[in-house]
């Protein structure tokens, strides 16, 4: 008998993951017809950093046998690079490794991809099943999860994002530890926030914070005494300060005036950001004042004590696993090289808006064009950052549930809380900053979960929430009324047609022949100068580097003076500016005017640049470097023409000095792993 039942489960488990391959295909149609030959985004934006990750893995653990933690093939002049603080995806390019030999690089690439939207629903499913859902409605709270707008426009930039798979499991196996207390679930728990963590730097933040609203949740209880007097005095001051404060922002918005003179008391009104913040705190206190609840302990087992250990065995068993990456943040920090972000109150990165999760799938074949611009900031990376859609039809699911007391408290206060985060420090509605501060005005300033610096991206852990919510709300329509089956096929229908974004755009994975020509001349030796040339991290940019030469390095495999990493520290930015031609170059490839002193510097630093960066190869884009930048190079690098075509133009310097490299700081001797090696005979 308990035999037969897993076999059932296995069976069920293997339609399930068969239907989400299924769903994949669908919803990323045409890409399995071509699947070694284009991508679902431009290689030039993110996801050419995202493809050039997932080659560097392979390259680095097989080309140099050493741990895939650190490179020399970006960054060449200043040493190198490690990856303890980039959105690396070691989890994607362990799965590819051994594709890349079949299927080139862009075939596995794409495969991964498609394999981890299909894992992102299996884990829905695995955890919606844990919580008790029958299996129709598990299988689609997982098929809405992965189709939703949210993680399909992340599938155009963001491939780390997309390995959402994680974030189920953390929840399915932090519950298994919490129901049993068992030892092998909370080792499983640590393995997985190290999978996250390995699968984007962002999720295995968002497994901390999960997992601390859960535990929190359990074994907590809020006791509300009920409207009482207290303090006051104190009690009649605060409503004076918020009938004050409420009649001076009300005259600023309705007025524009932005200053206020009451006698000789000059009141400035720029910016509604403190007399907002002064409001809500005075609000907060006085509401607390008159309902004075009461958070208290609720373990009557007790088994928090057991659940301390346990947790204690989760978090040594995630720092064993993340040790790579821990070491090069320690060597960061002993050598004074961590990147440093400031945190600004009012300049930080923003949320999504609060109405973009009611905006029709900005993803749509048909309406896309029309409704991607709405409630998206005026940058030039907001989409896919800030899009928030979930369904129009799922959440009227979700408001019949809620109308009919149908949904988990919890559930909706997990889906509630997410989706506050997602709104970022201020809040904005209709593109509007309502200078209203949400929590994560407060968490960013906590270490380690400050490092999720985007707060957009909680939309990620929201939309799982709200698909959670949809299919407790069928399950529950089901069991308790008479839903007739046609209401069923009905909504499916009307969730097919509004999520559905096939066909999608496709954009070419050729490799300029320019690329192909250096990856024919000899070994590998020799470092690639790229023009424009710069330094750029997710935050800040020095001259102009895109992300397509990374891609292109695919090809070529030679080392880069420039690079795109997502931290860049300011001793990186400093050690290459402090050279004169690359500090001439970085200027010159903004856009930026040199002086006639500049230039002479430059010039005369030739010989020593090229002895220290080992440049072999220039290459021009002629559609992006300036004539300015060009003539000088030419000029300054004392360069010989190779090739030319109608968009590139290949050089190599004339007569270059012996080459003496600088010592690499991202070699570390921990990922060294040719010591295990036999010497040979």
């Amino acid at each position: 008998m308990r035999q037969s039942v897993r076999l059932g489960t296995a069976a069920v488990w293997s339609v399930a993951a068969a239907g989400y391959v299924l769903l994949t295909c669908i919803l990323t149609w045409p890409l399995t017809l071509h699947l070694r030959t284009h991508l679902l985004g431009d290689a030039s934006g993110d996801l050419g950093n995202y493809v050039w990750n997932f080659w560097i893995f392979r390259h680095e653990l097989l080309r140099h046998a050493h741990l895939p933690f650190s490179t020399g093939h970006v960054f060449a002049y200043s040493g190198g690079a490690d990856f303890s603080l980039h959105n690396y995806t070691p989890i994607a390019g362990a799965l590819g490794a051994p594709l890349i030999g079949a299927l080139g690089v862009v075939g596995a690439f794409n495969v991964v991809l498609l394999a981890c939207i299909s894992l992102s629903g299996l884990g829905v499913f695995v955890l919606a099943t844990r919580l008790g859902l029958g299996t129709a409605a598990a299988w689609c709270a997982g098929a809405l999860f992965m189709a939703s707008p949210v993680l399909t426009a992340k599938e155009t930039a963001h491939f780390s994002l997309v390995i959402a798979a994680p974030l189920p499991l953390f929840l399915w196996a932090l519950l298994r530890t919490l129901d049993m207390g068992r030892m092998r679930d909370a080792v499983l728990v640590g393995a997985v926030v190290a999978a996250a963590s390995y699968s984007d730097s962002y999720y295995g933040i968002y497994c901390a914070i999960m997992g601390a609203f859960m535990v929190t949740w359990r074994f907590s209880r809020v006791e509300w005494p009920g409207k009482v007097t207290a303090w006051p005095r104190l009690a009649l001051a605060l409503n004076f300060v918020i009938v004050l404060i409420g009649t001076l922002i009300a005259w600023r918005v309705l007025s524009g005036t932005t200053r206020i003179a009451i006698g000789p008391i000059q009141i400035g009104l720029e910016t509604l950001y403190t007399p907002l913040l002064i409001l809500l705190a005075a609000i907060a206190i006085r509401a607390w004042l008159a309902w004075r609840p009461v958070l208290r302990l609720d373990d009557p087992g007790p088994r928090l004590t057991v659940l301390l250990r346990l947790g204690l065995v989760s978090v040594g068993v995630c720092l064993v696993l993340l040790l790579p990456q821990l070491v090069g943040i320690a060597l960061r920090f002993a050598n004074d090289r961590l990147p440093g972000t400031e945190i600004y109150w009012r300049s930080s990165p923003r949320g999504v808006d609060a109405l973009a999760y009611f905006v029709p799938n900005p993803n749509h074949a048909w309406f896309g064009d029309l409704t991607r611009p709405w409630f998206m900031p005026d940058q030039q990376d907001a989409f896919p950052e800030f899009v928030g859609s979930f369904s129009i039809a799922a959440f009227a699911v979700i408001a019949a549930g809620a109308w009919l007391r149908l949904l988990p408290r919890f559930w909706m206060a997990f889906t509630g809380f997410f989706v506050w985060l997602s709104l970022g420090p201020f809040i904005h509605v209709a593109g509007i900053n309502t200078h209203v501060i949400g929590p994560w005005a407060l968490l960013r300033y906590v270490p380690v979960i400050g490092m999720a610096r985007s707060p957009s991206r909680f939309a990620v852990v929201a939309v799982l929430g709200m698909s959670l919510l949809v299919a407790f709300a069928l399950e529950e329509l089901r069991r308790r009324h008479a839903t007739p089956r046609w209401a069923g096929a009905l909504l499916a229908v009307m969730l097919a047609i509004e999520l559905l974004p096939a066909p999608r755009p496709l954009y070419s994975a050729a490799v300029p022949d320019v690329y192909r020509l250096i990856a024919t001349t000899g070994d590998e030796s020799g470092r690639l100068l790229e023009l424009p040339t710069g330094i750029r991290d997710g935050t800040s940019s020095l001259g102009d580097f895109n992300a397509s030469l990374e891609y292109f390095q695919t090809s070529h495999r030679r080392p880069l003076i420039g690079g795109y990493l997502s931290r860049v520290s300011r001793w990186r930015k400093a050690e290459n500016t402090r050279a004169p031609m690359l500090r001439a170059l970085f200027a010159l490839s903004e856009g930026r005017e040199l002086s006639a002193e500049r230039m002479d510097e430059a010039r005369h630093s030739r010989d020593a640049f090229l002895r220290r960066s080992c440049v072999k190869f220039v290459v021009v884009n002629k559609h992006r470097a300036s004539n300015d930048l060009q003539a000088f190079a030419v000029e300054a690098l004392g360069l010989t023409l190779v090739h030319e075509d109608a968009a590139y133009a290949l050089f190599t310097p004339a007569d270059p000095p012996a080459c003496r490299p600088s010592p690499s700081s991202a070699r570390r001797r921990f990922s060294d792993i040719s010591w295990w090696r036999k010497p040979s005979r």
